[in-house]
């Protein structure tokens, strides 16, 4: 039971749900610059987004780029520290992106040309006899 009168939010839009999805994108500024991102989760017109550079600001338009998806214009709306929120200008298929993600894992399984060890380096300690007591 909820102790809170909802009537005076009955005219406001409802937030779109979210899905949770890590994908690696572009995102492209008025300027032209580029950055890497992370899109942490998405709804049909938004994305919640992470970048290793200072976010872009609120209110600053910019173009992202993602697999299997046309590019998307948007518009930041908020900003915490790396991440930050982009309202799309448009919409987004989730659909079509996790399909992109799949065709991307399984052309890389068929070529079967990377394998752990050679993309690590991997140490072993050398051990000549009884452990010392420390």
């Amino acid at each position: 039971m909820s102790f809170i009168n909802r009537d005076p939010f009955s005219g406001t839009p409802s937030r779109d749900s979210r899905r949770a999805r890590l994908v690696r994108g572009t995102l492209r500024f008025a300027s032209g610059t580029q950055i890497a991102i992370v899109v942490r989760n998405l709804s049909e017109r938004g994305l919640g987004v992470s970048c290793r550079t200072a976010p872009p600001a609120p209110g600053e338009t910019v173009v992202i780029s993602l697999p299997g998806s046309p590019d998307l214009d948007g518009v930041v709306r908020w900003t915490r520290d790396t991440t930050f929120g982009i309202e799309l200008t448009g919409t987004v298929d989730h659909a079509d992106i996790a399909a992109a993600l799949q065709r991307e894992q399984a052309r890389m399984q068929a070529q079967n040309d990377w394998t752990v060890s050679s993309l690590h380096r991997v140490h072993k300690p050398i051990q000549t006899g009884p452990r010392r007591r420390i």
